[in-house]
């Protein structure tokens, strides 16, 4: 009996010393180097985005992982206040923290409880304009909680006693605001809206029109907290933030630049599109193509755009699966869609106009590495065939290396 108690003890002892602890949070930094794919911003924008002081260097990214629970939340809220702590010390105090719970298996009701207290401590104690939460899921966060209503920034979380504007009041009329949106319902795709405005998320904006048509408007609040399906959307809505906290025209303007198709009133268009929205179609396409070929003058910009073929897909249509053959690259025009990797939870990325997908398969002769879906409403894609691709290539090979 005293063998087998032995062996039992020690057994146990040897189970216990195996198991390696694994720490809440998987690593932090700064997004300088976090680019989102809103990657065809403005001069201004930019200029913004880059600066030490002022852009993306005043991002936090916390990347966590595993099991949240009871026995381990306590550990990632002291982890993460030590984190900012140490930010402060250095001088580099975060303007936007974000919270990316993709690689979190699941988190239990207390621990959920403990993140939404988290949020709270880190915009009194550390002064941070906006704490993005990313669930990695379009169903929200892996908890039965429901975290994703709690931290969302709805009227309820916006800064009490804030009357900070971006602009002042006298610059504006009364009827031009234009904000973040402040969903008080979880992420999801399918909205009523056109997505388009121009992202999943954090493109989402609610513009005014007026007697004289659209009007140039003001961001004049930003909610405190957001929730994102995915890092990209986060890193999106905080490079936004970052641009509105310095000067919300030069955000106003970008979304005009990049989206102006998705802002024209009534953007949803019948299959049979109207004169007057094919000319702006056509201006629009124009546009991405001189901003995407670098270097390539009005006639070159124009042979390729002859080329594209005009489609139309609707919300959850998909566009091509993965594994399929790559027989065209597309250029977005109007909507947003989601690149997916089956095989693996959660591997998504956000798809906005002035993109250019499909081109490494078409290039390469290889098959589709990902499938692409539709969330937008409706979505307009310009298409270079495989035809249309080799026949360029053959008689102006000048002309096709803006597109390889």
């Amino acid at each position: 009996a005293a063998l087998v108690a032995g062996f039992i003890a020690a057994l146990s002892t040897y189970a216990v010393q195996s198991i390696t602890y694994q720490h809440p949070i998987k690593g932090a930094m700064c997004a300088a180097t976090l680019r989102s794919s809103a990657w065809n911003r403005s001069g201004e924008a930019q200029k913004i985005l880059l600066d030490k002081k002022k852009g993306r260097e005043r991002i936090l990214v916390i990347q966590c992982q595993g099991h949240i629970f009871f026995g381990n939340s306590t550990i990632l809220k002291e982890s993460v206040l030590e984190l900012l702590v140490e930010k402060r010390r250095s001088g580099d105090d975060p303007i936007v923290v974000i919270l990316d719970f993709t690689h979190v298996l699941a988190i239990d009701s207390s621990s959920a409880m403990t993140i939404e207290k988290l949020k709270d401590s880190i915009i009194k104690s550390f002064g941070v304009e906006v704490v993005i939460f990313v669930c990695g899921h379009e169903d929200g966060f892996r908890c039965h909680y429901d975290l994703s209503l709690k931290v969302n920034g709805g009227a309820a979380n916006k800064r009490e006693g804030s009357s900070k504007r971006l602009l002042d009041p006298i610059d504006i009329g009364e009827e031009d605001p234009i904000m973040f949106e402040t969903c008080k319902e979880p992420i999801h795709p399918n909205t009523s809206r056109a997505q388009a405005r121009a992202s999943v998320t954090a493109r989402a904006l609610d513009v005014s029109n007026s007697h004289s048509g659209y009007k140039n408007a003001v961001m004049a609040d930003i909610p405190n907290s957001h929730v994102c399906e995915t890092l990209d959307d986060a890193l999106i809505f905080a490079e936004d933030v970052l641009v509105a906290v310095q000067d919300a025209m030069i955000l106003q303007n970008d979304v005009d630049d990049r989206f102006r198709s998705n802002i024209l009133e009534g953007s949803g268009m019948a299959v049979k599109c109207s004169k007057t929205q094919q000319s702006s179609l056509e201006e629009i396409s124009r546009a991405f193509l001189t901003s995407l070929c670098t270097g390539a003058d009005a006639n070159e910009i124009d042979k390729i755009y002859r080329l594209l073929e005009p489609e139309m897909y609707y919300y959850n249509d998909i566009v091509w699966a993965q594994g399929e053959e790559s027989k065209s690259l597309k250029l977005i025009v109007d909507g947003s869609l989601l690149s997916l990797l089956e095989d693996e939870d959660g591997a998504r990325e956000s798809c906005y106009p002035g993109s250019i997908v499909g081109e490494l398969g078409l290039l390469n002769g290889t098959r589709r590495l990902t499938t692409l879906k539709v969330v937008s409403d409706k979505a307009v894609l310009y298409s270079l065939s495989q035809e249309q691709w080799e026949l360029l290539a053959c008689e102006d090979p000048k002309v096709a290396r803006f597109i390889d």
